[in-house]
């Protein structure tokens, strides 16, 4: 679709523009489902992916900011509400005016059909985020991989978990462990062991579980205690700029931390 934009408050100022976005994708007989709303974005806002940086591009996950409600560029380690994704801006948007970075009132999409590859700033905590309101046009999504995930594998073996397998329910029938991948946030697994052997989550000095914040493995292997062992493995900003993986017991079996 196209459209023109300012990104001006209203009133008269500089000269309108135009984009081609490429964002949505249709159903049959044209159909996209977009909804847009129009925003006001904070002047300070950057996109960090691109030159210059004082552009956002189509596609780029926008938040409201819980102090004004103005809108700013997804940043999944804030505290200010910049954590929480709400929309997609629909085009590009120059944030500067003469030269100087000012407020700019843009429009964002806040439900519809949406190319998952031309989504600037996605990871798998906005993809669970917007999962209410957006369709995506890659891999379906459980937006409560605890209760409902999106799909179930057996393993009896040990086991080299990816990020493609985030969402899914792992039921473990041998002595297993689980190692996990490369820290990304919102990444969620569930694993649950039914026979009488050990289950092992494994990481690098990144795990949160029991008294520990820099666990290396959680294993299930006490006698009597292995059979419904069950845990929630959730990718997550511990502080700041800090990624580690949380380790939440389910069903409360006696684990061993190191």
């Amino acid at each position: 679709m196209s459209q023109f934009t300012t990104g001006n408050v209203p009133g008269f100022e500089v000269a309108i523009e135009s984009e081609q976005s490429r964002i949505a994708w249709s159903g049959r007989h044209g159909q996209d489902l977009i909804v847009t709303q129009r925003v006001m974005i904070d002047g300070e806002s950057v996109d960090d992916g691109n030159t210059p940086v004082t552009t956002l591009r189509a596609g780029t996950l926008l938040a409201l900011r819980d102090s004004d409600g103005r809108a700013v560029v997804y940043d999944p380690a804030a505290t200010d509400g910049s954590q929480i994704a709400v929309g997609v801006l629909e085009q590009h948007q120059d944030m500067l005016v003469n030269g100087t970075p000012s407020d700019r009132f843009s429009q964002m999409i806040v439900h519809g059909l949406v190319r998952e590859a031309e989504l600037q700033n996605l990871d798998e905590r906005a993809r669970q985020q917007l999962a209410s309101r957006f369709l995506f046009d890659r891999k379906p999504l459980s937006t409560a991989p605890m209760l409902g995930p999106r799909g179930i594998y057996r393993k009896s073996t040990s086991y080299a978990l990816t990020a493609a397998d985030s969402g899914l329910l792992f039921i473990v029938t041998g002595a297993a462990t689980f190692t996990l991948p490369t820290k990304a946030n919102g990444l969620t697994y569930r694993i649950t062991q039914t026979a009488d052997n050990d289950l092992t989550i494994s990481g690098s000095s990144d795990l949160i579980h029991k008294g520990n914040a820099a666990a290396s493995s959680v294993a299930f292997s006490t006698t009597s205690q292995k059979i419904g062992s069950q845990v929630l493995v959730e990718c997550v900003y511990a502080s700041s700029g800090t990624l580690k993986w949380l380790i939440s017991n389910l069903v409360g079996t006696t684990a061993t931390v190191s």
